[in-house]
């Protein structure tokens, strides 16, 4: 019988809580990409596209703030606090409380948001034409019940989490992705209206998808024995502990996402299809990121609070810093694969029907700049779980403020020039006077992507240095050394990679769709072998971790010498 020789407790269960979130990620994702495919080819990148982009993107920003910070910052730490510490019956009472104050939240902000949803529209693409505006406007007001839903989601994903209940918070996306996607049919099928009219169907599918995640995490509570009424209890000790902790969340994940909202105002000012070029890059760029690291810093948090409390710094440290190592074997080599494969990716996934050449060239380029700094945004979340584990959330605000300003800075710097027309709002005239002085490139959205990747630069430099100190050291020797492995397989497989992406034509419609996936599969299989044979020989705990993120079925099919090795 194969016997393993396991880590660390908390990195075994860090290693199978994100071994589950990540196949269940994994599937959404994919799901989200065909929902994209599904919308691209469709609409293209153009009036349609940019409404409905514009418009989801409000709710969405608001449902990570209010939603998925919260669960990441306070709820998991409160939540696992009580049940390390109280009573059943105490655990439960905090959660009543918890719903209660967190659905009142929730619906106060949905009913404003409906209610302003011109001005908001109106304030955030300037640059739009009025017909724009007016879509934009109807869609963003259609949407608002999205985040009561996903906002309740949120919290019952914390719960979850807490109780260390993976599976059905990662699942639940998908539910959005398929709405969306039978929305998208369905237009295609039936519906030749006007501009606002395919958006419509759109707008009602996130409102049932975002529901559809709620009602798919019940059963889960209900069988912890969880799934309790909302209590009015604002006064309950757990309540304003989270209370605490959320206030500076709140304010770093907000300006992370006004920065998201600048570059969607400053891409609103470029040509036609900007704001859709911006949104199909992130959605690629996403992929790796979702699948794995969110998977990871998800996973880290329940254990790096439970090392916390219990004053094991050093258990903190080693934990942090197998994560990281992590990273290094997994996000470095991606984001060089998804800087050079840039044009293949966005050709397989989105050259279809509306979807033209001119449009995959511009999503590739934002998707270009935007890889640069995977590895960064990887790092900034497991950091910032970090310092939620510790219960400090100022520190990563002192950081996001920062960050903010350095994109805003970078994103006028490199897009190019902005024009301003006389009767241009006040806004876009200060972005129009700031270019003047400061701008050094035209990579138009590559411009914004670039931004986002060195401001998350910064903002991870920022974060070490705080988590250095706080932790009292760091093992930087293990870390280092598995970094210079990363670095030296990426740079090896960046030949065989490179070679088999000159040979297809990518933007060229008549080469069949089968072949341009198929190669598309090879360039990436040439990679991942070519890394691996460099990568293996400084990285073998590491690759062997991520071997035991596999379903036993799976690892059992590996062949003899890697079982052996792990």
């Amino acid at each position: 019988m194969l016997v393993l020789n396991p880590p660390a407790t908390e990195e075994q269960q860090i290693v199978k809580a994100a071994g589950q979130i990540g196949f269940y990620t994994l599937f959404s994702r994919i799901t989200g990409l065909f929902r994209d495919i599904a919308i691209g080819a469709v609409f293209g990148a153009g009036s349609v596209t940019d409404t409905f982009f514009t418009a989801f993107r409000i709710p969405n920003m608001l449902r990570r703030v209010v939603g998925e910070g919260a669960s990441a910052a306070a709820l998991v730490p409160v939540i696992t606090e009580y049940r390390e510490r109280r009573s059943p019956a105490e655990t439960i009472e905090m959660i009543r409380a918890l719903l209660g104050v967190g659905l009142l939240v929730l619906l106060v902000l949905t009913i404003v948001g409906i209610l302003w949803a011109v001005p908001l529209t109106s304030l955030l693409v300037p640059g739009f034409s009025p017909v724009k505006l007016s879509q934009t406007a109807i869609q963003l007001r259609m949407m608002f019940p999205y985040l009561l839903f996903i906002g309740l989601s949120a919290i019952a994903m914390g719960i979850l989490h807490a109780f260390r209940h993976f599976a059905a918070p990662a699942f639940a996306p998908t539910l959005l992705n398929i709405a969306l996607i039978g929305a998208t049919l369905f237009v295609r099928k039936f519906s030749a209206g006007t501009i606002g009219t395919p958006a419509l169907f759109l707008a009602g599918a996130v409102v049932g998808g975002g529901l559809g995640q709620l009602l798919w995490q019940l059963p889960v509570l209900r069988r912890l024995d969880v799934l309790v009424l909302p209590n009015w209890n604002p006064g309950h000790p757990a309540v304003r502990q989270i209370g605490v902790l959320l206030v500076p969340v709140l304010f770093s994940s907000l300006l992370y996402q006004v920065s998201l909202i600048v570059k969607n105002l400053l891409a609103s000012l470029l040509s036609e299809g900007s704001v859709s070029s911006l949104w199909y890059a992130t959605r690629v760029f996403d992929f790796p990121q979702g699948v794995f690291v969110l998977a990871l810093s998800s996973a880290a948090l329940p254990s790096l609070t439970i090392q916390a409390q219990r004053g094991d710094l050093a258990g903190v440290r080693e934990s942090l810093g197998f994560a990281l190592r992590l990273i290094n074997f997994v996000v470095f080599p991606a984001g060089v694969g998804l800087t050079v494969l840039a044009i293949p990716i966005c050709a397989v996934l989105f050259f279809h029907g509306a979807f033209d050449a001119e449009a995959v060239r511009d999503a590739a380029q934002a998707l270009r700049w935007m890889a640069l700094g995977l590895w960064s945004v990887a790092a900034v979340r497991l950091l910032t779980s970090c310092l939620y584990a510790l219960q400090d959330t100022r520190s990563p605000l002192v950081a996001a403020v920062l960050a903010f300003i350095a994109s805003v800075v970078f994103g006028v710097m490199f897009m190019g020039h902005i024009v301003a027309q006389p009767d241009s709002g006040k806004i876009v005239q200060f972005f129009a006077a700031l270019s003047a002085r400061i701008t050094i490139g035209h990579l138009e959205a590559g411009g914004l992507t670039l931004a986002s990747s060195l401001s998350a630069t910064v903002n991870v430099l920022l974060l070490g240095a705080i988590l250095v100190r706080r932790l009292g050291g760091f093992p930087w020797r293990a870390w280092g050394n598995s970094l210079l492995w990363s670095v030296l397989g990426s740079l090896v497989m960046i030949g065989p990679v490179w070679w088999v992406e000159r040979q297809v034509d990518w933007l060229d419609r008549g080469v069949p769709y089968v072949f341009r996936v198929g190669m598309l599969a090879v360039a990436i299989m040439a990679g991942v072998v070519s890394f691996v044979l460099v990568a293996w020989w400084g990285g073998k705990r590491e690759f062997a971790t991520l071997m035991r993120m596999l379903p036993d079925r799976l690892f059992r099919r590996l062949p003899q010498f890697l079982q052996s090795e792990l």
